[in-house]
């Protein structure tokens, strides 16, 4: 049975709402590219067909898959599709004795996609003598990081069923993106209007023009190593956020330029899923909020840094307005006409690229796992996320971590933002983390 023959049976809507998030979202891609991707290298090779029904049988345990985002002007929708299987929303590539699996990464993670054409997930497996790496792609109209993480554990877990029952078919949940619902259940108010935007801080140097030649600026800090930082920050009282934090507001500052030190400014974002009861959300979806931090001091030590950092995010940790403001500002998008709330965000686009102004972004992405991902009998050895690329001025660096590897990842386009400069700014930011153990 495939899967539109089980959307039949199982009587899955053929429209689901696009809820308050949803529409933010697709404001986000005139910011971003909408690319959330994470690379899984394997201990071994996965079997392609059983992948490929994985994925169909994953638009029934989470409908919004298998679905394309229509665009109504006044109030849009998903669409679920029957194109997927001739789609190439999961393809092949043999690497020979030659091919360098780095470039094959490389030209997968570079590569574009037409986030109102494509599938919401593409894979693409890149396949040795010995192992596969399993290439990601999560359109981020659909969910955020925390999102592709558990679509991830969702994949691996029905790969691994229909091993055992080849007609396993998993609960269909095409109600779980009621986000309303679950705001009323925890108490929290949906008809305020969202606070006025924080001003927009200044950002690194970048060329106007279109965005060509998707790049990326990769740092990976290997196992015995970051377990050792880790539990000196731990030692010093200081989580993996402090660091992270201090660290890139002190390379954004050494790579700026003429720029007061007071007037540097990071947004965090903040997995608000920590506040449900259950610690994870309903369905897969985008729900994440924003901590801004400031820079106050120049001069000092990076440990002074941390120390500052520290305390300012010890306050936001377990603050409940980071959810009550994304509860607000989602409730307002919904609220609007679509075709008003894009008129906004082209106008802010607008703004930020005359301005040269754009709040850099950090969002840690956290662990993978707290265990190794298995594909049935086939072992998950690395991975890591990579973040999407924002358009110049707009700066991410995306943090994740599994089997005790930390990866730290900038993506950007090449014809607006100088690929040394990027592969500098890591670099100060991992010379700053090692030396805090000394």
């Amino acid at each position: 049975m495939n899967a539109n023959e089980v959307n039949q049976n199982m009587a899955i809507p053929q429209r689901l709402p696009a809820n308050g998030s949803d529409r933010f979202n697709y404001m986000v891609s005139y910011l971003s590219d909408c690319q959330l991707q994470m690379v899984l290298e394997m201990d071994g090779h996965v079997n392609q067909q059983r992948l490929l029904q994985a994925m169909e049988v994953s638009t029934i345990a989470e409908p919004i898959i298998g679905c394309r985002f229509i665009k109504d002007p006044v109030r849009p929708y998903w669409e679920r599709r029957s194109d997927l299987a001739s789609s190439g929303w999961c393809s092949l590539q043999l690497l020979g004795d030659s091919d360098s699996e780095e470039q094959g990464i490389h030209d997968w993670l570079s590569s574009p996609i037409d986030i109102d054409a494509d599938a919401m997930v593409k894979v693409r497996i890149l396949r040795t003598s010995t192992t596969d790496i399993l290439c990601i792609k999560l359109n981020h109209l659909c969910s955020d990081g925390a999102g592709l993480i558990e679509y991830v554990h969702l994949l691996a877990s029905i790969y691994s069923e229909l091993a055992k029952n080849p007609h396993y078919v998993p609960k269909s949940n095409p109600e779980g993106r009621d986000q309303n619902h679950l705001f009323k259940e925890m108490g929290i108010p949906n008809s305020e209007m969202p606070q006025a935007p924080e001003p927009q801080g200044p950002t690194l140097p970048f060329t106007p023009g279109e965005p060509v030649k998707r790049r990326h600026a990769i740092r990976r800090i290997p196992r015995e190593e970051w377990m050792e930082l880790a539990q000196g920050f731990k030692q010093k009282g200081f989580t993996v956020n402090d660091v992270l934090l201090a660290a890139y507001m002190r390379a954004l500052y050494q790579n700026m330029k003429n720029v007061p030190a007071e007037q540097i400014k990071v947004m965090v974002t903040v997995n608000v899923r920590k506040f449900l009861p259950t610690g994870k959300a309903d369905a897969i979806y985008n729900l994440s909020g924003v901590v801004h931090a400031s820079m106050n001091q120049a001069t000092g030590t990076f440990g002074d840094k941390v120390t500052e950092v520290a305390e300012f995010m010890k306050n936001q940790r377990d603050n409940k307005e980071i959810l009550h403001d994304a509860v607000t500002t989602f409730a307002f998008v919904e609220n609007l006409e679509f075709q008003h709330t894009l008129k906004i965000i082209q106008d802010v686009r607008k703004q930020i690229v005359e301005d040269g102004n754009s709040t850099p972004i950090l969002s840690n992405f956290g662990m993978i796992s707290t265990s190794q991902i298995t594909f049935d009998d086939v072992k998950v050895s690395e991975a890591y996320i990579v973040s999407p690329a924002y358009y110049a001025p707009g700066l991410m660096l995306g943090a994740s971590t599994y089997q005790d590897c930390m990866t730290l990842n900038i993506s950007f386009f090449e014809s607006n933002t100088d690929v040394g400069l990027m592969e500098k700014l890591l670099d100060t930011m991992l010379e700053e983390i090692k030396s805090f153990r000394e």
